[in-house]
């Protein structure tokens, strides 16, 4: 079980800290966290490889405790930061940005960086109304969504690979007693 992890919140100054603890509270971050590697690591027992972590050892990738950067921003820099990251002018809910070091630096760290999420509270705020969903639930998913980003996984490749992220997602909330947020 991956109960050493860490996860570091920063956000821009815009976001009024009252509301980082209110929304973005860590043992809910750590919970959503770790349900995702825990169910990653069953799922590399089975054969299965990470995108972003082929070249690692499997058991030294499992052995590692994970770290995790997530900040919370604002409609304006969110949408300067989609724009920048992937040339779509909207702010968008979340953006990954996988740590991409190279295999001989992971395997002589003692964390292992997975990478950094930026989520816009602004959308995330306006998705979970527009979806009936509580705040919790919604930024839940995001993180779960996210880490798999950061991990490799990518929907917006293929109707394949769409189809086994979102099958991730599904299996990982509902360990969470979460709903299945595509129907």
């Amino acid at each position: 079980m991956n109960q050493s992890n860490e996860i570091n919140i920063s956000a821009n100054e815009a976001i009024d800290e009252d509301l980082i603890d209110k929304c973005y509270n860590e043992r809910m971050l750590q919970t959503s966290l770790i349900a995702t590697l825990d169910y990653i690591d069953e799922c590399i027992k089975k054969g299965l490889q990470l995108p972003y972590f082929a070249g690692i050892d499997n058991e030294l990738w499992q052995s590692k405790s994970k770290a995790l950067d997530i900040y919370i921003t604002d409609i304006t820099e969110g949408k300067a930061l989609n724009l920048e990251a992937r040339g779509k002018d909207y702010a968008t809910n979340i953006l990954s940005y996988p740590s991409e070091m190279p295999v001989s630096v992971i395997e002589l760290m003692p964390v292992l960086p997975l990478g950094e999420l930026i989520i816009c509270h602004d959308v995330m705020v306006s998705e979970a109304a527009e979806q009936d969903k509580g705040l919790t639930q919604h930024i839940s998913h995001l993180v779960i969504h996210g880490v798999l980003h950061l991990l490799g996984f990518d929907h917006e490749i293929g109707q394949a690979e769409q189809d086994e992220m979102e099958a991730f997602e599904i299996d990982i909330l509902a360990r969470l007693n979460l709903p299945n947020p595509y129907v």
